[in-house]
């Protein structure tokens, strides 16, 4: 799990009026809108006595500690201790607050202390918002890693034997030949996927014709989103993008959104939703027992293929922000604060105040395998 990358922390149309606790990358945060309707996201752990925010209640711009009324503004500072209110509020009352973004119907949270110059950009995702094209959305929960998860997106070798019902070729599963472009936090490829042609409206059985697929298959390290962009012959276009949220190391849950220029009726939204549901069932049935769980931190322990080129550019792109010192010591972590003391990711503002109650999380020194 990374640190210093933007995360979609939940669907607009679910952040009302109250608090949403919220669990990313294995910590607790607390999501809330002030009163101008602006999305605010904390650490869920009160400074005082380990209190949970999220368990509390709004009050004005900020949110209160169910424990002992302690007040917190949207930029995460204590503005009110009830039991001493002339007390001058002491500097290490704080919590970390997080950049967020409305985006794409979603909203983002930069889990990081990195000044705003500096951030991932967002993926593109415009056709979002064409009206031309009919969006249905879901989330759905895995019991497994968010790497072998976005891996799984990537990977088209395995449609005919794990999507064979559904989309799959079993007859015919070879890849052809593709380029993958990259930059520094994506990377696409495209190829031509065949499928069999389907007889009657959205019906599996198929028939001895073929149709030729463009598909472009992609990553985004900021959701962290895998992409899918198909064009029929005809025209007809399906965008999906899938945000792959780790909740902890070995559990996701990914919000996915599907835009189709096909059939766009609203009549039609379930059986669409219905059919993206049972492909991630069919995914699940395979990843929850894969070994190892995590995708290895080692080239030498997994055979790869030309035709796995676009997991290795995501390989080695998660590689490249670990080295930065991104990366979260889950052992460490493990063993020196569950259940002993809280931790934190840092924030933005830990850069301009050094003195914090509550210490960051720690993340893996790597540095040695630079020399």
């Amino acid at each position: 799990m990374l640190k210093n990358i933007w995360y979609v922390v939940l669907p607009s149309s679910q952040l009302n009026n109250g608090l949403v606790p919220v669990r990313l990358v294995g910590q607790p945060f607390v999501a809330f809108r002030d009163n101008a309707g602006v999305a605010h996201l904390l650490s869920d752990v009160c400074v005082h006595r380990g209190g949970s925010l999220s368990a509390g209640r709004k009050v004005a711009d900020g949110v209160q500690c169910p424990y002992h009324g302690w007040r917190f503004g949207a930029d995460g500072v204590c503005t009110q201790i009830p039991a001493q209110p002339d007390l001058r509020i002491p500097a290490k009352a704080r919590v970390d607050a997080y950049p967020t973004l409305e985006r794409y119907g979603w909203i983002w949270a930069f889990l990081g202390d990195l000044p705003e110059p500096e951030r991932p950009p967002l993926p593109t995702l415009d056709w979002i918002d064409d009206p031309a094209i009919r969006v249905v959305t879901g989330h759905f929960d895995w019991e497994a890693s968010w790497d072998r998860i976005i891996e799984n997106g990537l990977d088209f070798a395995h449609a005919p034997f794990v999507h064979g019902s559904t989309f799959g070729d079993p007859d015919h599963p070879e890849i052809e030949s593709f380029d993958v472009e990259t930059d520094s936090w994506s990377a696409r490829a495209q190829m031509v996927m065949r499928r069999p042609a389907r007889k009657g409206m959205l019906r599996r059985k198929s028939s001895t014709e073929f149709l030729s697929v463009a598909t472009v298959p992609g990553f985004h390290l900021s959701g962290p989103c895998t992409t899918l962009e198909l064009e029929l012959p005809n025209g007809w276009r399906i965008h999906i993008v899938s945000a792959h949220v780790p909740t902890d190391a070995s559990h996701t849950r990914t919000w996915w959104m599907m835009g189709r220029t096909i059939l766009r009726s609203r009549l039609l939204d379930r059986r669409f939703v219905a059919s993206n549901i049972r492909i991630f069932e069919q995914d699940h049935g395979v990843l929850k027992n894969v070994r190892p769980e995590r995708v290895p931190d080692s080239w030498q322990q997994e055979v790869s293929l030309k035709s796995d080129a676009l997991q290795i550019a995501f390989r080695k792109r998660v590689q490249e922000l670990e080295q930065r010192g991104w990366r979260i010591d889950e052992e460490r972590l493990a063993r020196e604060f569950t259940g002993r003391k809280a931790c934190a990711i840092p924030s933005p503002e830990r850069r301009n105040i050094r003195s914090w109650a509550i210490e960051p999380i720690p993340v893996v020194d790597i540095t040695h395998e630079c020399k």
